[in-house]
């Protein structure tokens, strides 16, 4: 089978995944303000570490997975995760506002690769796209060889890499331009959208189904 039609599908369906507001994009923009573009690069690597080998073992391994049982687990570590890293947010902006130079040693943020692979393996929304928008890619790639699954994953994934560069980038940006007051209460803020995800990670898993 040609791969051009799988090609088209996944870069039409991943936007709904890669470029929606959640927080591997509060990261991006939060650890680029710090470390620019290379902080989405690294959490874009990261990302890609686990979503490779998850989606290589759906379509040829387990032709389909149940997370349900595992999503409340899955969310709660998650959320232990963002709460970590927004404390680690609103530490630095406590020490700018006091007088701390805003170019603060890249060490005070959480590690972008770790990031990156914590808050795809831990987040079960992640999991579960794979197996109900994308399932019909997966599903075709299953009886696909190896070299047409490589071309329709990078097809995907080449998308994660250009967003989480571009949000690392414009958080550099927003850091070069703002005050150091202004950035204080720019991470405030990044903290903040980061715990809002939280919360409506844990909700949503912790909602009743309809049925």
């Amino acid at each position: 089978m040609d791969a051009l039609p799988l090609v088209i599908s996944v870069m039409a369906i991943t936007p709904s995944g890669a470029f929606s507001p959640g927080p591997l994009t509060a990261s991006a923009v939060a650890l680029g303000s710090a470390r620019g573009w290379r902080a989405g690069l690294l959490i874009a690597l990261g990302h890609m570490a686990f979503e490779l080998p998850y989606v290589a073992a759906l379509a040829y391994i387990l032709k389909q997975i149940d997370v349900g049982g595992y999503k409340i687990p899955m969310a709660l570590a998650a959320v232990f995760f963002i709460a970590y890293f927004s404390y680690l947010l609103l530490r630095d902006a406590w020490a700018i506002a006091r007088g701390v130079p805003p170019s603060l040693p890249a060490s005070r943020f959480a590690n972008p690769l770790v990031a990156g692979l914590a808050l795809t393996a831990l987040n079960p929304y992640f999991l579960i796209w794979w197996v109900t928008v994308a399932l019909p890619v997966v599903t075709a790639l299953s009886a696909q060889p190896l070299h047409v699954f490589a071309v329709v994953y990078a097809a995907h994934v080449w998308m994660d890499y250009f967003w989480l560069t571009l949000m690392a980038s414009l958080g550099r940006a927003a850091a070069r331009l703002l005050s150091a007051r202004l950035y204080a209460v720019f991470l405030a803020a990044l903290a903040a959208l980061l715990m809002y995800f939280g919360a409506e990670l844990i909700a949503g898993v912790l909602a009743p189904q309809k049925s």
